[in-house]
Protein backbone atom coordinates (compact mmCIF):
# COMPACT_ATOMS: atom_id res chain seq x y z
CA UNK A 1 0.00 0.00 0.00
CA UNK A 2 1.34 3.39 -1.18
CA UNK A 3 2.07 6.00 1.32
CA UNK A 4 -0.39 9.01 1.02
CA UNK A 5 0.74 12.78 1.96
CA UNK A 6 -2.56 14.66 3.20
CA UNK A 7 -1.72 18.44 3.13
CA UNK A 8 -4.54 18.80 5.17
CA UNK A 9 -2.76 17.08 8.22
CA UNK A 10 0.01 19.70 8.27
CA UNK A 11 0.95 22.40 10.46
CA UNK A 12 -0.79 25.73 9.74
CA UNK A 13 -2.11 24.76 6.06
CA UNK A 14 -4.55 22.19 7.30
CA UNK A 15 -6.27 24.52 9.93
CA UNK A 16 -6.11 27.16 7.69
CA UNK A 17 -7.99 25.81 4.61
CA UNK A 18 -10.18 24.07 7.33
CA UNK A 19 -11.52 27.79 8.17
CA UNK A 20 -14.67 28.67 6.57
CA UNK A 21 -12.89 32.34 5.42
CA UNK A 22 -9.71 30.81 4.13
CA UNK A 23 -10.61 31.45 0.62
CA UNK A 24 -12.10 34.74 1.35
CA UNK A 25 -8.30 35.53 2.70
CA UNK A 26 -6.89 34.22 -0.22
CA UNK A 27 -9.46 36.19 -2.59
CA UNK A 28 -9.47 39.35 -1.15
CA UNK A 29 -5.63 40.76 -1.40
CA UNK A 30 -6.24 39.71 -5.61
CA UNK A 31 -9.90 41.20 -5.28
CA UNK A 32 -7.90 44.79 -4.29
CA UNK A 33 -5.27 44.44 -6.75
CA UNK A 34 -8.04 43.66 -9.48
CA UNK A 35 -9.55 46.68 -8.10
CA UNK A 36 -6.42 48.70 -8.95
CA UNK A 37 -5.16 47.45 -11.81
CA UNK A 38 -8.85 48.15 -13.34
CA UNK A 39 -8.65 51.97 -12.19
CA UNK A 40 -4.79 52.03 -13.52
CA UNK A 41 -6.32 50.77 -16.97
CA UNK A 42 -8.87 53.40 -17.28
CA UNK A 43 -6.99 56.41 -15.84
CA UNK A 44 -3.68 55.95 -15.66
CA UNK A 45 -0.70 56.07 -18.69
CA UNK A 46 -1.39 54.05 -21.52
CA UNK A 47 1.86 52.55 -22.21
CA UNK A 48 1.25 48.84 -21.23
CA UNK A 49 4.82 48.62 -19.84
CA UNK A 50 4.05 51.47 -17.41
CA UNK A 51 0.70 50.30 -16.00
CA UNK A 52 -0.73 47.84 -13.51
CA UNK A 53 -2.92 46.67 -15.51
CA UNK A 54 -1.30 45.53 -18.72
CA UNK A 55 1.87 43.95 -16.56
CA UNK A 56 -0.36 42.67 -13.59
CA UNK A 57 -2.55 40.64 -15.97
CA UNK A 58 -0.16 39.93 -19.60
CA UNK A 59 3.11 39.55 -17.24
CA UNK A 60 2.59 38.91 -13.39
CA UNK A 61 -0.86 36.67 -13.07
CA UNK A 62 0.42 34.30 -15.96
CA UNK A 63 3.80 33.73 -14.72
CA UNK A 64 2.74 33.09 -11.43
CA UNK A 65 0.44 30.52 -12.61
CA UNK A 66 2.51 28.35 -14.32
CA UNK A 67 4.36 28.28 -11.53
CA UNK A 68 1.72 27.66 -8.65
CA UNK A 69 0.17 25.22 -10.99
CA UNK A 70 3.87 23.17 -11.32
CA UNK A 71 4.20 23.66 -7.23
CA UNK A 72 0.91 23.04 -5.52
CA UNK A 73 -1.89 23.12 -8.08
CA UNK A 74 -4.85 25.34 -9.35
CA UNK A 75 -4.18 27.78 -6.45
CA UNK A 76 -5.29 30.73 -8.88
CA UNK A 77 -8.97 29.51 -9.16
CA UNK A 78 -8.36 28.62 -5.23
CA UNK A 79 -8.01 32.05 -5.07
CA UNK A 80 -10.25 33.70 -8.03
CA UNK A 81 -11.87 37.07 -6.99
CA UNK A 82 -14.43 36.99 -9.19
CA UNK A 83 -15.84 34.46 -7.33
CA UNK A 84 -16.64 37.21 -4.85
CA UNK A 85 -19.32 38.08 -6.67
CA UNK A 86 -21.31 34.94 -5.27
CA UNK A 87 -23.04 37.01 -2.87
CA UNK A 88 -24.36 39.84 -5.18
CA UNK A 89 -25.89 36.60 -7.25
CA UNK A 90 -27.47 35.78 -4.32
CA UNK A 91 -29.19 38.53 -3.91
CA UNK A 92 -29.95 38.93 -7.76
CA UNK A 93 -31.71 35.19 -8.11
CA UNK A 94 -34.60 36.78 -6.09
CA UNK A 95 -35.47 38.93 -8.81
CA UNK A 96 -34.30 36.98 -12.09
CA UNK A 97 -35.77 33.63 -13.54
CA UNK A 98 -33.19 30.19 -12.79
CA UNK A 99 -32.52 28.34 -15.86
CA UNK A 100 -30.43 24.91 -15.73
CA UNK A 101 -27.79 25.20 -17.97
CA UNK A 102 -28.45 23.38 -21.59
CA UNK A 103 -27.41 19.36 -21.77
CA UNK A 104 -26.04 20.10 -25.11
CA UNK A 105 -23.33 22.40 -23.44
CA UNK A 106 -22.55 20.58 -20.79
CA UNK A 107 -18.81 19.76 -22.01
CA UNK A 108 -15.90 21.69 -23.11
CA UNK A 109 -17.05 22.65 -26.68
CA UNK A 110 -17.87 26.23 -25.80
CA UNK A 111 -15.19 26.67 -23.79
CA UNK A 112 -12.52 25.77 -26.75
CA UNK A 113 -15.13 27.96 -29.16
CA UNK A 114 -14.37 30.59 -26.22
CA UNK A 115 -10.48 30.38 -26.12
CA UNK A 116 -10.25 30.45 -30.05
CA UNK A 117 -11.77 33.80 -29.90
CA UNK A 118 -10.45 34.73 -26.45
CA UNK A 119 -6.70 34.33 -28.74
CA UNK A 120 -7.25 35.52 -31.83
CA UNK A 121 -8.54 39.13 -29.80
CA UNK A 122 -5.47 39.14 -27.91
CA UNK A 123 -3.58 39.16 -31.16
CA UNK A 124 -5.86 41.15 -32.93
CA UNK A 125 -6.42 44.11 -30.74
CA UNK A 126 -3.36 43.96 -29.15
CA UNK A 127 -4.46 43.48 -26.03
CA UNK A 128 -1.48 43.09 -24.32
CA UNK A 129 -0.28 46.44 -25.45
CA UNK A 130 -3.35 48.90 -24.34
CA UNK A 131 -4.30 48.94 -20.96
CA UNK A 132 -7.69 50.36 -21.04
CA UNK A 133 -8.33 47.58 -23.48
CA UNK A 134 -7.06 45.40 -20.48
CA UNK A 135 -9.40 46.64 -17.83
CA UNK A 136 -12.27 46.32 -19.86
CA UNK A 137 -11.54 42.83 -20.27
CA UNK A 138 -11.29 42.29 -16.45
CA UNK A 139 -14.68 44.22 -16.29
CA UNK A 140 -16.38 42.20 -18.64
CA UNK A 141 -15.01 38.82 -16.73
CA UNK A 142 -16.42 40.32 -13.25
CA UNK A 143 -19.87 41.12 -14.93
CA UNK A 144 -19.82 37.61 -16.87
CA UNK A 145 -19.15 35.56 -13.46
CA UNK A 146 -21.81 37.94 -12.15
CA UNK A 147 -24.58 37.58 -14.90
CA UNK A 148 -24.20 33.61 -15.60
CA UNK A 149 -24.00 32.70 -11.69
CA UNK A 150 -27.23 34.77 -11.54
CA UNK A 151 -29.24 32.72 -13.88
CA UNK A 152 -27.78 29.17 -13.63
CA UNK A 153 -26.52 27.30 -10.73
CA UNK A 154 -23.33 28.64 -9.14
CA UNK A 155 -20.31 26.82 -10.82
CA UNK A 156 -22.15 26.76 -13.90
CA UNK A 157 -19.27 30.14 -15.26
CA UNK A 158 -15.88 28.11 -14.02
CA UNK A 159 -16.58 24.70 -15.65
CA UNK A 160 -18.45 25.03 -18.61
CA UNK A 161 -17.76 29.05 -19.87
CA UNK A 162 -15.16 30.94 -18.38
CA UNK A 163 -11.49 29.94 -20.77
CA UNK A 164 -9.29 30.80 -17.89
CA UNK A 165 -10.50 28.60 -15.13
CA UNK A 166 -10.49 25.85 -17.92
CA UNK A 167 -6.71 26.78 -18.94
CA UNK A 168 -6.17 25.90 -15.28
CA UNK A 169 -8.10 22.63 -15.02
CA UNK A 170 -6.31 21.46 -17.81
CA UNK A 171 -2.79 22.78 -17.09
CA UNK A 172 -3.06 21.37 -13.50
CA UNK A 173 -3.11 17.84 -14.76
CA UNK A 174 0.77 18.21 -14.16
CA UNK A 175 -0.35 19.52 -10.84
CA UNK A 176 1.66 17.24 -7.85
CA UNK A 177 -1.40 17.36 -5.77
CA UNK A 178 -5.07 16.37 -6.07
CA UNK A 179 -8.10 16.59 -4.12
CA UNK A 180 -9.15 12.82 -2.50
CA UNK A 181 -10.52 10.77 0.35
CA UNK A 182 -8.98 9.11 3.08
CA UNK A 183 -11.28 6.23 3.58
CA UNK A 184 -13.64 4.98 1.06
CA UNK A 185 -15.70 3.38 3.01
CA UNK A 186 -16.55 6.32 5.07
CA UNK A 187 -17.83 7.62 1.69
CA UNK A 188 -19.83 4.54 0.56
CA UNK A 189 -21.57 4.66 4.37
CA UNK A 190 -22.67 8.71 4.23
CA UNK A 191 -26.14 9.01 3.11
CA UNK A 192 -25.67 13.21 2.77
CA UNK A 193 -23.17 13.22 -0.08
CA UNK A 194 -21.47 16.50 1.87
CA UNK A 195 -18.55 17.10 -0.17
CA UNK A 196 -20.97 17.38 -3.24
CA UNK A 197 -24.53 18.63 -1.27
CA UNK A 198 -22.52 20.91 1.13
CA UNK A 199 -23.84 20.66 4.82
CA UNK A 200 -26.25 22.56 7.13
CA UNK A 201 -25.71 21.29 11.06
CA UNK A 202 -29.15 21.42 12.20
CA UNK A 203 -30.02 20.89 16.48
CA UNK A 204 -30.81 16.96 14.79
CA UNK A 205 -27.56 16.97 13.19
CA UNK A 206 -25.83 17.44 9.98
CA UNK A 207 -28.46 17.74 6.80
CA UNK A 208 -27.55 17.84 2.77
CA UNK A 209 -27.44 21.95 2.35
CA UNK A 210 -29.30 20.67 -1.58
CA UNK A 211 -32.30 19.33 0.03
CA UNK A 212 -32.65 21.45 3.06
CA UNK A 213 -31.81 25.22 1.72
CA UNK A 214 -33.74 26.36 4.01
CA UNK A 215 -32.44 24.55 7.51
CA UNK A 216 -30.98 27.06 10.16
CA UNK A 217 -27.85 26.30 11.17
CA UNK A 218 -24.13 26.79 9.91
CA UNK A 219 -23.88 26.91 6.83
CA UNK A 220 -20.82 24.96 4.20
CA UNK A 221 -21.48 24.74 0.68
CA UNK A 222 -20.32 21.54 -1.26
CA UNK A 223 -18.65 21.16 -4.57
CA UNK A 224 -19.28 24.21 -7.20
CA UNK A 225 -18.17 22.03 -10.13
CA UNK A 226 -20.20 19.27 -8.96
CA UNK A 227 -17.38 16.61 -8.00
CA UNK A 228 -17.99 13.65 -5.80
CA UNK A 229 -14.45 13.36 -3.65
CA UNK A 230 -14.42 9.40 -3.98
CA UNK A 231 -14.83 9.51 -7.42
CA UNK A 232 -12.36 12.38 -8.50
CA UNK A 233 -9.58 11.03 -10.40
CA UNK A 234 -8.04 14.10 -12.10
CA UNK A 235 -7.34 17.67 -11.49
CA UNK A 236 -10.36 18.48 -14.28
CA UNK A 237 -12.98 21.05 -12.87
CA UNK A 238 -11.57 21.41 -9.73
CA UNK A 239 -11.34 24.71 -8.48
CA UNK A 240 -9.16 23.90 -5.38
CA UNK A 241 -12.22 25.70 -3.07
CA UNK A 242 -12.36 23.11 -0.29
CA UNK A 243 -15.78 23.15 -0.19
CA UNK A 244 -15.77 19.31 0.02
CA UNK A 245 -12.78 19.47 3.17
CA UNK A 246 -15.48 22.04 4.77
CA UNK A 247 -18.32 20.46 4.35
CA UNK A 248 -17.21 16.73 4.94
CA UNK A 249 -18.57 15.90 8.45
CA UNK A 250 -16.31 13.07 8.83
CA UNK A 251 -12.74 14.68 8.10
CA UNK A 252 -12.77 12.23 5.33
CA UNK A 253 -11.55 14.82 2.51
CA UNK A 254 -7.74 15.09 1.87
CA UNK A 255 -5.69 16.97 -0.50
CA UNK A 256 -2.88 14.69 -1.49
CA UNK A 257 0.25 14.15 -3.22
CA UNK A 258 0.68 12.60 -6.08
CA UNK A 259 2.79 11.60 -9.20
CA UNK A 260 0.91 13.84 -11.99
CA UNK A 261 2.04 10.52 -14.32
CA UNK A 262 -1.03 8.64 -12.53
CA UNK A 263 -3.38 10.66 -14.00
CA UNK A 264 -1.81 11.29 -17.72
CA UNK A 265 -1.73 7.49 -18.38
CA UNK A 266 -4.33 5.77 -15.83
CA UNK A 267 -7.38 8.00 -16.81
CA UNK A 268 -9.84 8.09 -19.74
CA UNK A 269 -11.04 11.27 -20.25
CA UNK A 270 -13.82 12.13 -22.42
CA UNK A 271 -13.10 13.36 -26.00
CA UNK A 272 -13.77 17.22 -25.33
CA UNK A 273 -11.46 17.06 -22.35
CA UNK A 274 -8.69 16.21 -24.59
CA UNK A 275 -9.52 17.74 -27.58
CA UNK A 276 -9.00 21.02 -25.16
CA UNK A 277 -5.50 19.91 -24.47
CA UNK A 278 -4.57 19.33 -27.39
CA UNK A 279 -5.90 23.12 -28.85
CA UNK A 280 -3.99 24.83 -25.87
CA UNK A 281 -0.68 23.31 -27.09
CA UNK A 282 -1.29 24.75 -30.89
CA UNK A 283 -3.08 27.79 -30.08
CA UNK A 284 -0.04 28.43 -27.57
CA UNK A 285 2.45 27.61 -30.14
CA UNK A 286 0.45 30.22 -32.55
CA UNK A 287 0.61 32.91 -30.02
CA UNK A 288 4.31 32.17 -29.87
CA UNK A 289 5.07 32.24 -33.31
CA UNK A 290 2.44 35.18 -34.21
CA UNK A 291 5.57 37.60 -32.25
CA UNK A 292 9.03 36.48 -34.94
CA UNK A 293 9.55 37.32 -38.29
CA UNK A 294 8.32 34.48 -40.02
CA UNK A 295 4.87 34.92 -39.32
CA UNK A 296 4.93 38.51 -40.79
CA UNK A 297 7.11 37.11 -43.97
CA UNK A 298 4.03 34.65 -43.91
CA UNK A 299 1.29 37.07 -43.73
CA UNK A 300 2.78 39.77 -46.42
CA UNK A 301 2.36 36.06 -48.62
CA UNK A 302 -0.82 35.41 -47.93
CA UNK A 303 -1.70 38.96 -48.41
CA UNK A 304 -0.23 39.20 -51.78
CA UNK A 305 -2.20 35.88 -52.81
CA UNK A 306 -5.49 36.53 -51.51
CA UNK A 307 -5.01 39.93 -52.32
CA UNK A 308 -6.66 41.70 -49.21
CA UNK A 309 -4.87 43.75 -46.68
CA UNK A 310 -7.35 43.06 -44.08
CA UNK A 311 -5.55 42.06 -40.93
CA UNK A 312 -8.79 40.21 -39.01
CA UNK A 313 -8.69 37.97 -41.85
CA UNK A 314 -5.31 37.23 -42.08
CA UNK A 315 -4.86 36.42 -38.55
CA UNK A 316 -7.75 34.30 -38.56
CA UNK A 317 -6.78 32.14 -41.94
CA UNK A 318 -3.44 31.37 -39.70
CA UNK A 319 -5.70 30.40 -36.65
CA UNK A 320 -7.96 28.25 -38.29
CA UNK A 321 -5.10 26.86 -40.59
CA UNK A 322 -2.91 26.20 -37.82
CA UNK A 323 -5.48 24.93 -35.04
CA UNK A 324 -7.56 23.19 -37.43
CA UNK A 325 -4.19 21.01 -39.17
CA UNK A 326 -3.10 20.76 -36.02
CA UNK A 327 -6.19 18.81 -34.36
CA UNK A 328 -6.42 17.30 -38.05
CA UNK A 329 -2.72 15.69 -37.26
CA UNK A 330 -3.47 14.71 -34.23
CA UNK A 331 -6.47 12.54 -34.72
CA UNK A 332 -4.69 11.17 -37.49
CA UNK A 333 -1.88 10.14 -35.50
CA UNK A 334 -4.19 8.49 -32.50
CA UNK A 335 -5.70 6.30 -35.27
CA UNK A 336 -2.70 5.16 -36.37
CA UNK A 337 -1.62 4.39 -32.88
CA UNK A 338 -4.29 2.59 -32.15
CA UNK A 339 -4.62 0.47 -35.59
CA UNK A 340 -0.64 -0.50 -34.65
CA UNK A 341 -2.23 -1.61 -31.14
CA UNK A 342 -4.75 -3.90 -32.68
CA UNK A 343 -7.69 -1.53 -32.36
CA UNK A 344 -10.04 -0.34 -34.59
CA UNK A 345 -10.84 2.50 -33.23
CA UNK A 346 -12.53 5.64 -34.64
CA UNK A 347 -11.05 9.37 -34.51
CA UNK A 348 -12.70 10.39 -30.83
CA UNK A 349 -11.91 7.08 -29.44
CA UNK A 350 -8.09 6.82 -30.68
CA UNK A 351 -7.89 10.58 -29.47
CA UNK A 352 -9.23 9.93 -25.87
CA UNK A 353 -6.43 7.34 -25.73
CA UNK A 354 -3.48 8.95 -26.97
CA UNK A 355 -4.57 12.27 -26.78
CA UNK A 356 -3.60 12.72 -22.89
CA UNK A 357 0.00 12.57 -23.65
CA UNK A 358 -0.38 16.27 -24.96
CA UNK A 359 -1.08 17.12 -21.43
CA UNK A 360 2.65 17.71 -20.04
CA UNK A 361 3.77 19.22 -23.45
CA UNK A 362 1.04 21.74 -22.92
CA UNK A 363 1.60 22.43 -20.00
CA UNK A 364 5.98 23.52 -20.78
CA UNK A 365 4.85 25.27 -23.97
CA UNK A 366 2.65 27.80 -21.56
CA UNK A 367 5.36 27.46 -18.70
CA UNK A 368 8.32 28.39 -21.19
CA UNK A 369 6.55 31.22 -23.10
CA UNK A 370 5.06 32.59 -19.46
CA UNK A 371 8.57 32.08 -17.93
CA UNK A 372 9.89 34.47 -20.49
CA UNK A 373 7.75 37.20 -20.25
CA UNK A 374 7.16 36.71 -16.63
CA UNK A 375 11.67 36.62 -15.62
CA UNK A 376 11.99 39.86 -18.35
CA UNK A 377 9.69 41.63 -16.19
CA UNK A 378 9.13 40.59 -13.34
CA UNK A 379 10.83 43.32 -11.02
CA UNK A 380 7.89 45.80 -12.75
CA UNK A 381 5.46 45.28 -10.45
CA UNK A 382 7.24 47.48 -8.13
CA UNK A 383 6.95 50.70 -10.03
CA UNK A 384 3.94 49.80 -11.90
CA UNK A 385 2.00 49.78 -8.38
CA UNK A 386 3.60 52.52 -7.06
CA UNK A 387 2.54 54.84 -9.84
CA UNK A 388 -1.26 53.46 -9.41
CA UNK A 389 -1.12 53.80 -5.64
CA UNK A 390 0.58 57.54 -6.24
CA UNK A 391 -2.93 58.52 -8.70
CA UNK A 392 -4.72 57.66 -5.39
CA UNK A 393 -2.98 60.22 -3.39
CA UNK A 394 -0.91 57.75 -1.54
CA UNK A 395 2.58 58.79 -0.12
CA UNK A 396 4.50 55.49 -1.93
CA UNK A 397 7.43 57.22 -3.29
CA UNK A 398 8.69 57.65 -6.84
CA UNK A 399 8.89 54.78 -8.59
CA UNK A 400 12.27 53.03 -9.77
CA UNK A 401 12.00 52.21 -13.48
CA UNK A 402 15.05 50.53 -13.49
CA UNK A 403 13.89 47.82 -11.74
CA UNK A 404 12.13 46.37 -14.91
CA UNK A 405 15.54 45.97 -16.54
CA UNK A 406 17.02 43.15 -13.85
CA UNK A 407 16.49 40.46 -16.68
CA UNK A 408 19.13 37.52 -16.52
CA UNK A 409 18.91 37.34 -20.23
CA UNK A 410 21.62 34.51 -20.69
CA UNK A 411 19.50 32.00 -18.28
CA UNK A 412 16.06 32.19 -20.52
CA UNK A 413 16.63 30.30 -23.30
CA UNK A 414 18.35 27.57 -21.69
CA UNK A 415 15.32 27.47 -19.01
CA UNK A 416 12.99 27.74 -22.10
CA UNK A 417 14.65 24.49 -23.66
CA UNK A 418 14.81 22.32 -20.04
CA UNK A 419 10.72 23.09 -19.69
CA UNK A 420 10.55 21.83 -23.14
CA UNK A 421 12.30 18.45 -22.94
CA UNK A 422 10.70 18.26 -19.56
CA UNK A 423 6.91 18.33 -20.94
CA UNK A 424 8.59 16.20 -23.94
CA UNK A 425 9.74 13.60 -21.32
CA UNK A 426 6.12 13.50 -19.59
CA UNK A 427 4.40 13.17 -22.57
CA UNK A 428 6.58 10.01 -24.18
CA UNK A 429 6.38 8.72 -20.66
CA UNK A 430 2.12 8.64 -21.13
CA UNK A 431 2.58 7.52 -24.88
CA UNK A 432 4.40 4.40 -23.69
CA UNK A 433 2.91 3.78 -20.73
CA UNK A 434 -0.64 3.85 -22.44
CA UNK A 435 0.60 1.80 -25.30
CA UNK A 436 1.99 -0.67 -22.67
CA UNK A 437 -1.85 -0.81 -21.25
CA UNK A 438 -2.88 -1.58 -24.64
CA UNK A 439 -0.17 -4.84 -25.16
CA UNK A 440 1.97 -3.60 -27.65
CA UNK A 441 4.45 -0.47 -26.50
CA UNK A 442 5.32 0.11 -30.27
CA UNK A 443 2.03 1.86 -30.83
CA UNK A 444 3.58 4.96 -28.83
CA UNK A 445 5.99 5.66 -31.92
CA UNK A 446 3.63 7.34 -34.02
CA UNK A 447 3.12 9.48 -31.32
CA UNK A 448 5.99 9.70 -29.80
CA UNK A 449 7.32 11.32 -32.91
CA UNK A 450 4.76 13.46 -33.51
CA UNK A 451 5.33 15.04 -30.25
CA UNK A 452 9.38 15.27 -30.62
CA UNK A 453 8.34 17.06 -33.98
CA UNK A 454 6.50 19.29 -32.19
CA UNK A 455 8.95 20.01 -29.91
CA UNK A 456 11.13 20.94 -32.25
CA UNK A 457 9.39 23.34 -34.32
CA UNK A 458 8.68 24.87 -30.65
CA UNK A 459 12.48 25.37 -29.98
CA UNK A 460 13.06 26.75 -32.99
CA UNK A 461 10.21 29.29 -32.50
CA UNK A 462 11.64 30.01 -29.16
CA UNK A 463 15.06 30.49 -30.37
CA UNK A 464 13.88 33.01 -32.90
CA UNK A 465 13.79 37.09 -32.21
CA UNK A 466 10.56 37.88 -31.10
CA UNK A 467 8.42 41.40 -29.82
CA UNK A 468 9.07 42.41 -26.18
CA UNK A 469 5.32 42.62 -24.87
CA UNK A 470 4.78 44.54 -22.13
CA UNK A 471 8.16 45.04 -20.81
CA UNK A 472 10.39 47.91 -20.86
CA UNK A 473 13.27 46.08 -22.60
CA UNK A 474 14.55 47.46 -25.74
CA UNK A 475 13.62 45.36 -28.39
CA UNK A 476 16.30 46.25 -31.10
CA UNK A 477 18.68 45.15 -28.06
CA UNK A 478 17.43 41.42 -27.78
CA UNK A 479 18.13 38.83 -30.02
CA UNK A 480 17.33 35.41 -29.75
CA UNK A 481 15.38 34.12 -27.28
CA UNK A 482 11.38 34.55 -26.48
CA UNK A 483 9.95 38.34 -26.19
Amino acid sequence: MRTRIDLLRWPLIGPFLRWRYSRFVLQLPLLVLAALAIYDGFVGRQLAPKNLSTVSVWLHYRGLLVLAIAVAGNLFCSACPLMLTRGLTERLRRFVPQFTWPMALRNKYLVIAITLVYLFAYEYFDLWASPWLTAWLMVGYFGAALLVDAFFPAGTFCKYVCPLGNFNFTLSTVSPTQISVRDRQVCLDCEGHYCVNGRVDTPEGPRPLAFHAQAEGERYPGCETQLYAPQIESNFDCTLCFNCVRACPYDNVSWEVRSPAREWTGVRYRADYVWLGVLLFFAGFMNAFAMIPAYYTLAERASELLHTRNEALLLGLAFVVWVGLGLGLTAAVARWASRLAGMAEGGFAAVRRWGPAFFPLAFAMWAGHYAYHFLTGWASIVPVTQQALGNLGLPVGEPNWQLAALVPENLLYPLQVFILYLGLMGSAYAAFARARKAGRWTAALPVFLYITVLVVLTLWVLAQPMEMRGTLLDPGSQPGGLK
